[in-house]
């Protein structure tokens, strides 16, 4: 049920009904005739406070339209107070506003309240962290592949895959007929070498002694001649002679059993310290010389190839530092440098391998192992960085909290470049010598988000 204002001037006595709302206007100037002496109400006034009341207590659901005819009669009584709508706007006028939406200010006990720490934005060289897979492998300069000197049976084998060996051991023996056929072929070549020196010692006599008679017409000049020719032909067969021996030297050397082995045996020796990695030949297999019998690797240094891709292989160069992770228990990273960057892409993965050479004492580092590399790679340049504590992700992108003096801060949006875990380039910004907040950032960036929303409420 709703009372208008036109029944309540018929309940004051009102000759005649109230056709229209009252005029907010009319709320500037209340009647006198409502006022008693002294300026209280009179009993037509009480009337009407008394339906108001009524009115208001009835129609509290509806209070939307009561409030639109109730509010103008309490006015016209002049018993109406200030609504909280117009309260609060009033205390929000009287409010100061922020000056600057971009600073804090902060005093020292509050400073400790969000823990702050500070940093300095500082010029340093650019040094981009570029993190790839990377396989274990050995270095080609120390792995040697072993063939048989000659062709022969296998007497005996006396290492096997994983023996660390020494320079100069001794890893197989093979019954070889070549050392026999050399050891004879010397023989030989050195009794042909005998042979040649007799001939051409009696040459060269047979000469002087025809010089001799030639000087008393004991001999013609012809004759003197042709012994010339023999002393010549003698001297050539002693070369010859000499060479065969040798190259026949030569070869039985190379072939020649160690020190206290049979004759007619030839040893597989290896020419470095390292570890047998494969061996591929068995007792009693005939091989020859054009088949791999050993393979030995040094594996105290050892190569790693990191799989480069995209702009990182641009960016990494020959000598850059790099980090190596492997799965070895309670070990720290190993350290090694870039020796090369492959100049050739890998067709399957489109990736290039850079070569990392790396120390490996122990041998922890095994061939095919799966590891992660950490290269720092150079860029050349210097650039202004902030501590990475100082940076804080916005809606409207990074920002850090400048310290301009003891109790004021200043957000500065910023413009990063190359992003590392412990410091950030800053291309714009912050200036290099400026003071920015580290540990507590976070917090002062809820102060003034705090600050923005109740200065637009």
């Amino acid at each position: 049920m709703l009372l208008t204002v036109e029944t309540v001037s018929r309940l004051a006595g009102d000759g005649d009904p109230v056709s229209e709302p009252f005029d907010a206007r009319a709320r500037a100037k209340p009647d006198p005739s409502t006022r008693g002496p002294m300026g209280k109400p009179s009993a037509r006034g009480w009337v009407l406070l008394v339906a108001a009341v009524a009115l208001a207590s009835v129609g509290w659901w509806q209070r939307g339209v009561t409030e639109a005819y109730l509010r103008p009669a309490l006015t016209w009584l002049g018993v109406e107070a200030p609504s909280p709508g117009q309260a609060t706007r009033a205390e929000q006028a009287d409010a100061p506003r922020q000056a600057d939406s971009d600073l804090v200010v902060l005093d020292a006990a509050g400073q400790k309240r969000l823990g702050l720490a500070f940093g300095q934005a500082q010029v340093r060289r650019i040094v981009l962290p570029v993190r790839s897979p990377g396989t274990v492998s050995f270095d080609e300069r120390r792995v040697t592949h072993l063939k048989p000197r000659t062709q022969g049976r296998v007497l005996s084998l006396a290492v096997q895959p994983g023996d660390p060996v020494r320079a100069g051991q001794t890893l197989a023996t093979l019954d070889a007929a070549g050392v026999l056929d050399a050891r004879n072929g010397l023989a030989e070549a050195k009794a042909s070498l005998v042979e040649a020196q007799a001939t051409e010692k009696v040459a060269a006599t047979n000469l002087k002694r025809g010089q001799d008679l030639l000087k008393v017409s004991g001999v013609a000049q012809a004759d003197v001649d042709r012994r010339q020719v023999d002393l010549a032909k003698a001297h050539a067969s002693t070369l010859s002679a000499q060479a065969k021996v040798e190259l026949y030297t030569a070869q039985y050397e190379r072939l020649a059993p160690e020190p206290g082995a049979p004759v007619g045996t030839s040893a597989i020796v290896s020419p470095i310290d390292g570890v047998v990695t494969t061996a591929n030949i068995t007792l009693g297999e005939v091989v020859d010389s054009n088949r791999d019998a050993f393979t030995v690797a040094d594996p105290s240094r050892i190569l790693v190839l990191a799989n480069l891709y995209g702009r990182d292989i641009g960016r990494v160069r020959a000598g850059d530092p790099a980090e190596v992770r492997a799965p070895v228990p309670d070990h720290p990273a190993f350290e090694g440098r870039v020796r090369s960057v492959n100049a050739a892409l890998d067709p399957a993965s489109n990736t290039a391998p850079a070569r990392i050479e790396i120390a490996n004492p122990g041998g922890l580092l095994r061939a095919n192992m799966f590891v992660r590399v950490e290269i720092a790679a150079d860029l050349g340049r210097e650039g202004v960085t902030v501590p990475a504590a100082a940076v804080q992700q916005t809606e409207s992108g990074p920002i850090a909290f400048v310290r301009t003096a003891e109790d004021r801060f200043e957000r500065r949006v910023l413009q990063l470049g190359v992003q590392r875990s412990d410091w950030v380039e800053v291309t714009k910004g912050v200036a290099a010598g400026e003071t920015v907040v580290t540990d507590g950032s976070f917090g002062l960036k809820a102060v003034l988000l705090r600050a923005l929303l109740g200065s637009t409420d």
